[in-house]
């Protein structure tokens, strides 16, 4: 599960990047990462995965086992300076400016 780990926080931290920069509000950014999931549902349907219910139900499934996961945020501020990173969390830095990050309170 380590490599999944580092792969899924690197993913998540250009998803949040990408988020900020285009000027999602955090509600609109989880609306638009659950889309990605049931898209990405029926791509595997499309690919013999299993039937279109049976992958979108998989992915609902997946979803709640991920969202039920520790995740620990660390905004850098204006300042630009980086956050302690021996704390020993698998911390998802998210790097966006305090000024833009205001829109995942």
């Amino acid at each position: 599960m380590g490599m999944l780990r580092v792969k899924a926080g690197e993913l998540v931290e250009r998803f949040i990047e990408e988020a900020i920069s285009s000027g999602l509000t955090w509600d609109e950014a989880v609306a638009v990462f659950g889309l990605a999931a049931k898209a990405s549902a029926q791509a595997a349907a499309a690919a013999g995965e299993g039937t279109e219910a049976e992958c979108v139900a998989h992915a609902r499934e997946r979803f709640q086992e991920a969202f039920a996961q520790d995740v620990h945020v660390v905004v850098a501020d204006s300042s630009g300076a980086a956050p302690d990173e021996n704390t020993g969390d698998n911390a998802l830095l998210a790097t966006a400016r305090r000024r833009q990050a205001h829109k995942f309170h």
